[in-house]
């Protein structure tokens, strides 16, 4: 897991933005969606910028840290 502060997670959302990837805020929860046709059947699914994708919600915690999957390291180096 990615620990990330306020500051983290706003360059995180810089450095992620792709034509088929999008991060943004829901209230205190980051989202991160990715076009993915199968996000009309999905529950996670999400309808923006014209086409269905999925959303994964990183919620805040008490501390004020957002925990990112390790997979997203790659938008660090």
């Amino acid at each position: 897991m990615l620990n990330l502060t306020l500051k983290g997670v706003e360059v995180f959302m810089e450095r992620s933005k792709q034509k088929n990837q999008d991060s943004y805020w829901d209230n205190y929860d980051l989202l991160i969606w990715k076009e993915n046709p199968g996000g009309f059947t999905n529950v996670k699914g999400i309808f923006r910028k014209d086409s269905w994708g999925i959303a994964e919600r990183i919620p805040v915690n008490n501390n004020g840290i957002w925990k990112l999957p390790k997979h997203y390291v790659k938008y660090f180096k």
